[in-house]
Parts: structure tokens; sequence; C-alpha cells
């Protein structure tokens, strides 16, 4: 969706009907009589199917196999680095596929109705115009730009927890000294983690702001005590007051993709292991975050940032191979915006190796991808960091989320 706003393609979407039904087995596969099938004297025989069916482990597979096959047919390249995702060897049309439902985004009108031509000539599929529903979220596609959200989910789930006439609070993070001490055991476990669920719905497609609230809280799915769904109703409160809140990709924007990385540093006061968070933006919006625990204890900041880095430094690879087959033209590099010194230090002076040769070799890959230059490290300040708010909770979280 970013891709096509810059470049003003047109985002339309279409719906295959009994997707599975579509692929000849190329195993044996029998099934039991179905009920009222069954004839007189015929009770010992069974049904060998020639077509995949809804139910059988296989027929995601033979479903994804003739599809993939089709749109190759269609002369689409399907791209490396995501296999769900086709493109025109000239870069003017891209089609996204999840599942039996495909979103198709073309330079003209032509080259669109073209493909939806193709599309219906193999299999029963509906039209369903331009892009406006799909897999939960809402986009709103405007003269100047494409809004992405999910408002009347997040509606849903605060209505589902009782919380539709909450009072809504500026932060989704429980302030320090809020929480209450005494450890008492939540009763009903199944409504916590039901609430986890669906908040992660939330925090994995369009709201990065409350990843990192969301993602402490889901720790303590297990066992969550009183004080954990006191962080949880914190949450729902802040979706009180953000619930039309949506991702905004405007159009014809020309600038780059760049990525943010921090960490904090032994913030998990159980285990003293720090969060990593990254975020990269394509044309000033986020389109990739990460909030997530480190595997190892940190012995300093710096330690934190470089480990946080390498982790932000896998994502980039990936975001430049897919950037580089949607827009038809390969990236050499991105630009990395860290906010600590001694990291960027770590990246590019080798004689401080003796203060980091304990570190996992794994997380020196992105000293290796530095020196290529893959990978253009600046240093951005504290106060300007918008991955702030994916590793802790932070005091300039309005402005991180702006």
């Amino acid at each position: 969706v970013a891709v096509a706003a810059k470049k003003k393609f047109l985002l339309h979407q279409m719906d295959i009907s009994i997707a599975f039904l579509n692929r000849k087995l190329l195993e044996n596969v029998y099934m039991r009589q179905p009920e009222g099938f069954v004839q007189s004297g015929q009770e010992n025989l069974v049904c060998k199917l020639r077509k995949s069916i809804y139910g059988l482990k296989q027929a995601p597979r033979c479903w994804n196999h003739e599809l993939d096959q089709h749109l190759k047919s269609l002369q689409l390249t399907q791209s490396h680095s995501d296999p769900c995702i086709y493109t025109a060897r000239d870069g003017r049309l891209i089609v996204a596929v999840y599942v039996d439902d495909i979103i198709i985004a073309a330079e003209r009108e032509s080259d669109l109705n073209c493909m939806k031509k193709g599309i219906s000539e193999r299999f029963s599929a509906k039209d369903m115009g331009e892009l406006r529903h799909f897999l939960g979220l809402v986009v709103d596609q405007k003269e100047d730009g494409v809004w992405v959200g999910q408002p009347a989910y997040t509606r849903r789930v605060l209505e589902r927890l009782n919380m539709s006439d909450c009072k809504s609070v500026s932060t989704p993070v429980v302030p320090p000294g809020v929480q209450d001490d005494q450890v008492t055991f939540m009763d009903d476990t199944r409504k916590y983690q039901a609430a986890i669920g669906s908040l992660l719905y939330l925090a994995v497609w369009t709201r990065p702001d409350i990843c990192y609230a969301v993602n402490s809280a889901a720790k303590h799915c297990a066992k969550p005590t009183n004080a954990h769904w006191t962080g949880v109703k914190q949450i729902l409160r802040y979706l009180q007051g953000t619930v039309n809140y949506r991702l905004y990709y405007p159009h014809g924007v020309k600038s780059s993709v760049v990525g943010y990385s921090d960490s904090d540093w032994a913030g998990d006061i159980s285990d003293r292991k720090s969060t990593s968070g990254y975020i990269f933006l394509v044309n000033g919006t986020a389109v990739s975050w990460r909030s997530q625990k480190q595997k190892s204890v940190a012995l300093s900041t710096a330690e934190a940032e470089y480990m946080a880095l390498s982790s932000a430094a896998q994502e980039a690879i990936w975001m430049m191979r897919l950037l580089g087959e949607l827009e038809d033209c390969p990236m050499d590099s991105m630009t990395m915006l860290e906010d600590n010194q001694a990291c960027i230090s770590k990246t590019e002076n080798p004689q401080h190796h003796g203060r980091a040769k304990h570190i996992a070799i794994r997380f020196h890959f992105v000293r290796d991808l530095v020196a290529k230059g893959v990978l253009k490290l600046q240093y951005c300040k504290s106060e300007d960091m918008i991955a702030d708010y994916l590793t802790k909770g932070s005091n300039i979280f309005v402005k991180c989320r702006k």
C-alpha cells in the first residue's frame, strides 16, 4: 500500500470463490462416504478424491500452487523476498495474495482490467472494486493519500471487554508507582489471554504505538495478576481515546525508506534483559516495526543498543530486497538512525574488539554490513528517536507517535 501510494497506483481487490476446489490432487486420498450418500450394500466402499476439498491438509498448498502457476502464466514475476507478492516486469503492476484474497495495484486502469480478466477467466472470482476492507483492515483511499486502520475492530474489542464507556488516558503504559504491589492472581485467566490476543492483532497490523505495552503484558499470560490486568485496562483506556488513529501513506512522496533502532537497558526487573525496538518508514509512515525482549543480558547500554541494531539490520536487508523488487529498482544501501554513539563506534571501529569479544558472533553481522556500505548509520538525538516508544514507557511518547 505504501509503494502504491507513492506511485499513485490504483488499488483494487478480488476474492476467489471456492478456492480450494480448483486443484487436482497428486496424491491418492480416500474419504469415508458422506452421510446420506451411502447406499445399501455399499457401506464398505470409500470415495477416492480427484480434487482437493476444504478440510484436507494438502488443500492450502494445492490452491497456492494452482494460483502461482496461473499468475506466472499472466507474465507476472514472483517476488524472491515475499512469495505472496507478484510484480510485472516493468514495475507498473503489483499483485499481493493472501490465500484467496487478492490486492491489485496498477498504474493504468487498462492494466488493472487486464489482470482482473486474466484471473476471472481461470477462477470463479468476485471483483470487489476499490480496496476498502481487507483482512479486518479499513482502507480509505483519498485524493492525497491512503489511510489504513482498524477503528471498527478496536470498538468491538472495547465492547467485548466491557470497556466501551471507560475514560481515556494519554499513554498505554501504566505510569511508575501506579501498579498494585500485592500479588493477587486473576480468577479468569482466559479473559486476560483473550484480551492479549485481540490487542496483539492490533499491535501487529496498524498500531505500533501499543506494541511495547502489549508485548509487556503478554509475558504474563500464564499467571496474570490483578496488577497485570490493570496494565491491560490501561491499554484499552488508551485505545478508547485513539480509536480512529490510522496510518497515512501520502501520494507522490519521493522520500526513501529509513529505519530507526533503539533499546532500553535491563528494563525487565525479573531477569534484567533489555528490549529491542525498530521501526521502518516508507514515505514518512511506518510499514514495519517490532518490540522484543533480547535473548541474553547486556552488560551496558551500548551492548543492548548493538544487539538491537543487529536485529534491525536483518529487517533492513529484507526491506531493501522487497522494495527493490516492488519498485523495479535495486537498493544498494539503507540509512539507519541510532541514538547511541558508543554503539555506532562499535560498528565502525574494530579496535573496540577487547570490550566486545564476549558478544555473540551473530550480533557482529551489523559490523560487516557497515563495512560494505550496505547499512549507513547516522546519529539521532534521543528526543528524535521515534523507536523509543517500542522499548519503554517513553516520556516523549506523543512526539514519537506523530
